[in-house]
C-alpha cells in the first residue's frame, strides 16, 4: 500500500542504491565531483593492475566496470566505482604482497581484517582521503575504495555444492543484520525519509540483535571461512557469494571467469573475463548493452567526500 509495498529481491540492490534520495546530512553528488572521483579511481586502478602483472596475481573487472569497458570503453558515465574479481588463491597472494607494495598509500579492508569492517567483500582504500556512504558510517577506514569480489571454489557434487550454498547465504545474511544492528544508531537518521527502506533495515537490526554477543568482526571473520571453505581449485565451477546475486545466482564456469582477455578501459589495456557475454547477461540480462532510462541509473548519496590533500 502506497510507499509501504514490498520489495521485490530482483529490485532490493537498485532500490537501496536510489532509497537513500533526500535524506538528511547527505548530498548527491556533482558531475564535476564524479568526474574527479572517477580520475582518482583510475589512478587507484593503475597502481594495482601494475602490482597484480608484477606479482603474477590473476584479476579482471567486475561487475559494473565491465559493462562499462565493453559499452563505453571506461566508466559508466553515472557510475562512482571499479569493481575487480580475483580468485581466492590470488587474493591469498595479494594479501602476502599488499604491505611492501601497497601499505604506503592504500589499506586492504574485507572480512579478515576486522577494524570494524562488517562486509563480506574485500576494498582497497586509498589513505588520506574519504567517502563515506551508508555502509562506512562505523568504520574505521573510510578512504575512496576499489572493490574486490573474491571468485570461490564451489563443489562439483551437486549436494556439496546445495549445503556449500546454503551456509554462506545464511552467514552473509547473518553477517548483513549484524552489522545493521552495529549501525542502527548512526544509520537510524538518514532512513527517516523512506519509511519502506526503514522497515526493510529495522528487521534486519532486530535480527542482527540476537548476535550481538558475537563482535562484528568475528560474525564477518565466519563469512570469509565459510566462502572459502572449498579447497578445489581445478572444480568446473566458481561463484561469487559476495557478490550483488550472491552464492547460486553467481556460479559460473571455472574457464569463463578464472581466464581472461584483454579489453580497453579509460584509454588504458585491462582484462575481463573470457566469458563476458555470459557473465553480463546473469547480472544484466539479455539487452545490458542497452543504454538505461535516466530513472533507472543508480543515485550517488554521499555523507562525505574528501580528496585529500592531492585532491
Amino acid at each position: 500500500m502506497g510507499n509501504s509495498k514490498a520489495i521485490g529481491a530482483d529490485d532490493r540492490r537498485h532500490f537501496f542504491k536510489t532509497g537513500f534520495r533526500g535524506a538528511p546530512g547527505t548530498f548527491e553528488l556533482s558531475d564535476e565531483q564524479l568526474k574527479k572521483l572517477q580520475v582518482t579511481l583510475l589512478d587507484m586502478l593503475k597502481d594495482f593492475i601494475e602490482v597484480f602483472e608484477e606479482e603474477k596475481i590473476f584479476y579482471t573487472l567486475s561487475g559494473g566496470s565491465v559493462l562499462g569497458a565493453i559499452r563505453h570503453k571506461g566508466f559508466i558515465p553515472w557510475d562512482d566505482d571499479i569493481d575487480i574479481n580475483m580468485p581466492r588463491k590470488d587474493y591469498d597472494r595479494l594479501k602476502e604482497v599488499f604491505d611492501k607494495r601497497l601499505g604506503d598509500r592504500y589499506v586492504l579492508c574485507g572480512p579478515d581484517f576486522g577494524r570494524g569492517y562488517g562486509m563480506s567483500h574485500v576494498q582497497i582504500k586509498k589513505k588520506g582521503t574519504v567517502y563515506k556512504a551508508f555502509n562506512e558510517l562505523t568504520m574505521e577506514d573510510t578512504g575512496i575504495f576499489i572493490d574486490i569480489f573474491v571468485l570461490e571454489n564451489t563443489y562439483d557434487n551437486a549436494l556439496l555444492r546445495k549445503i556449500h550454498g546454503t551456509f554462506c547465504l545464511m552467514q552473509g545474511y547473518i553477517l548483513t543484520c549484524r552489522k545493521t544492528a552495529e549501525d542502527w544508531d548512526a544509520l537510524k537518521p538518514y532512513l527517516s525519509v523512506n519509511e519502506v527502506l526503514k522497515e526493510a533495515f529495522a528487521k534486519k537490526m532486530k535480527i542482527g540483535r540476537l548476535f550481538k554477543w558475537r563482535s562484528l568482526d568475528k560474525v564477518a571473520k565466519r563469512v570469509g571461512y565459510w566462502y572459502s571453505y572449498c579447497g578445489h581449485n581445478d572444480s568446473k565451477y566458481v561463484c561469487i557469494p559476495s557478490g550483488r546475486k550472491h552464492y547460486f545466482g553467481e556460479m559460473y564456469r571455472r574457464e569463463d571467469m578464472c581466464e581472461s582477455r584483454e579489453a580497453v578501459f579509460e584509454g588504458m589495456k585491462v582484462r575481463i573475463p573470457k566469458g563476458t557475454e555470459r557473465y553480463m547477461e546473469v547480472l544484466y540480462g539479455p539487452h545490458y548493452m542497452d543504454i538505461p532510462p535516466i530513472e533507472d541509473r543508480e543515485i550517488h548519496s554521499a555523507v562525505e567526500l574528501d580528496f585529500g590533500s592531492g585532491g
